[in-house]
């Protein structure tokens, strides 16, 4: 009895569907959830195969990435989970982001000798109260073991890049993070952690930074990606 006093005291609603749903299931009922499929694709802004042709927006970038993994496509349940989270300020939503995140992982049989997020620049993450890739990342870390740790900053000044297009955004993002902590000389395999992939200059140029810094190889995990049609425009 006593263990269903908080779901008594405290309801709450799936982020999906707006059913009823114990504190256990992180906001997300098993209906929802299983409707959720996981994008395989080695490209961070299309679904290309790994070895097949690139869409015509990456076709000629290069990539710093070695793997990139996408839960969904950004929309349904996963986009109102997000939201909620980012723009709701609703922080104990992170363990629903993140339970899907580590099913993408062990799906894709990773091997990461540390996890680290794309880092927020101190204004943004003050005014939200945290940083929704780190939080994601510190319960990868803590269901799986591998160590978690900062490897990135923002740097000051950097402004945002929600209104620029495709092009852009990768001028705008080169130099515009840093590796920092001494630790990441002995980091082979670096795991970055984001929410929501647009066109992935943010998680490249985070890739190249670790890579200049002597990092073998950088996978990147994204929860979400934007609908591809929608890139084709910039």
């Amino acid at each position: 009895m006593l263990g269903l006093l908080p779901d008594i005291l405290f309801p709450s609603r799936c982020a999906g569907c707006g059913d009823p749903v114990s504190r256990e299931s992180h906001s997300l009922c098993r209906s929802c959830a299983e409707r959720i499929t996981i994008i395989d694709n080695a490209c961070p802004v299309c679904s290309a195969p790994q070895d097949g042709p690139r869409c015509r927006l990456c076709v000629d970038r290069h990539w710093y990435i070695t793997k990139n993994i996408t839960i969904s496509e950004y929309a349904g349940t996963v986009k109102n989970l997000i939201c909620k989270m980012k723009f709701g300020k609703i922080r104990a939503l992170y363990a629903a982001l993140g339970s899907l995140a580590l099913h993408g992982l062990v799906r894709n049989a990773i091997e990461a000798d540390v996890i680290t997020w794309v880092p927020m620049n101190g204004r943004k993450q003050w005014e939200r109260g945290f940083n929704q890739s780190e939080l994601i990342s510190r319960f990868i870390s803590k269901k799986t073991g591998i160590p978690c740790r900062r490897l990135l900053r923002e740097k000051r000044g950097a402004g945002t890049q929600r209104k620029l297009g495709l092009r852009d955004r990768f001028i705008h993002s080169l130099g515009r993070y840093e590796a920092v902590g001494s630790g990441i000389r002995d980091v082979k395999n670096a795991l970055i952690v984001d929410d929501v992939c647009t066109t992935g200059a943010t998680l490249n140029e985070c890739a190249r930074q670790l890579r200049l810094s002597g990092v073998e190889r950088v996978f990147s995990l994204t929860i979400a990606r934007t609908d591809i049609k929608r890139l084709e425009k910039f």
